[in-house]
């Protein structure tokens, strides 16, 4: 008796469509740690970008460089990988090739390809500054979420701010440099499925790094060992590649990779995307304060509407 009760209640629960949106649980403490985790991982990027910009580990390559970013962190998490193994697998496979698409090998050799056609800055401007225009633009189309009219006049003005401070770097609309910039433009829009795609997961931020590490890792070392592909720094300074073990492999792969996860299950996909827009905002500061990089008023102007985008889309004054 007590298994045809069991069998028919579990017959009668709904079950939740792949569209459906996670509901988000937070309290309020969780919702301003979130609020940290993610200005931390704006920090972070910003570091990132700023080391590319200025070219201070130019001399490694892009099989090094990706190891270190996947490599790295996978070997550090696989244990919690394989422990978490059962959690992991019972994600519908579409989150799970979100999140490995959307920011692990195809993201990541996409960015440093574009890298190589575009400069540095306006891909620092581009990628994370366009990003939550792709994240709403999914969740209203496919999630049916509601748009308010804060969170698009904030959006507004991130886009105006940002073409602002593309347009002080010089915009070129033809050749190479046009192909770097739309393929910012497709990584932008692989950041947004990854975001989503990490809110309809509901991996914990620790899982969710270990599934965007371990496997991309793991597949670097299976095309190292089968291309004959093998690390050469005996050319590179030990300070610039110990530097970029630090940087790609700690600090965006497990850091960024921990916080930025936190921060969405905490906040949602579309506020914790429009936080990390202030990225270009917060490496253009970096570079006036510690590089000495001059700003020009048109910067400033793209600084202020992009922060000004960012409050208003991001309920922080609501919250509050």
């Amino acid at each position: 008796m007590t298994h045809q009760l069991q069998g028919t209640a579990t017959a009668t629960l709904p079950r939740r469509s792949l569209t459906d949106v996670l509901p988000q649980l937070s309290t309020p403490g969780v919702r301003l740690a979130g609020y940290a985790a993610a200005l931390a991982t704006v920090l972070i990027w910003s570091c990132y970008f700023l080391s590319l910009r200025y070219g201070a580990l130019s001399a490694l390559g892009t099989f090094e460089l990706t190891l270190f970013r996947f490599a790295v962190p996978g070997l550090i998490l696989l244990p919690w990988f394989i422990r978490r193994r059962h959690s992991i697998l019972a994600v519908h496979p579409v989150w799970l090739a979100g999140i490995l698409v959307g920011a692990g090998l195809p993201f990541f050799l996409l960015s440093a390809h574009a890298m190589g056609l575009a400069p540095v800055v306006q891909g620092s401007t581009l990628i994370p500054g366009t990003a939550p225009l792709f994240v709403t633009a999914l969740a209203v189309v496919i999630f049916r979420q509601p748009l308010t009219l804060a969170r698009f006049a904030g959006l507004g003005s991130v886009v105006m701010g940002i073409l602002l401070m593309l347009a002080a770097t010089g915009l070129d609309m033809s050749g190479a440099v046009f192909q770097g910039q739309m393929m910012f433009l497709v990584c932008s829009l692989c950041w947004a499925l990854f975001t989503l795609s990490v809110r309809q997961s509901g991996l914990a931020p620790l899982e969710t790094a270990a599934v965007l590490t371990v496997p991309s890792g793991a597949l670097l070392l299976l095309w190292g060992l089968v291309s004959g592909t093998g690390i050469d720094l005996g050319t590179v300074p030990a300070s610039e590649w110990l530097l970029q073990l630090a940087v790609q492999g700690l600090a965006v792969g497990l850091g960024a990779g921990f916080l930025y996860g936190y921060a969405i299950r905490a906040l949602g996909a579309e506020i914790t995307s429009a936080i990390g827009s202030l990225t270009p905002v917060c490496a253009t500061v970096l570079a006036a304060v510690f590089l000495h990089e001059s700003v020009e008023l048109i910067t400033l102007l793209g600084l202020s509407l992009v922060t000004l985008g960012v409050i208003a889309a991001s309920g922080l004054i609501r919250s509050r």
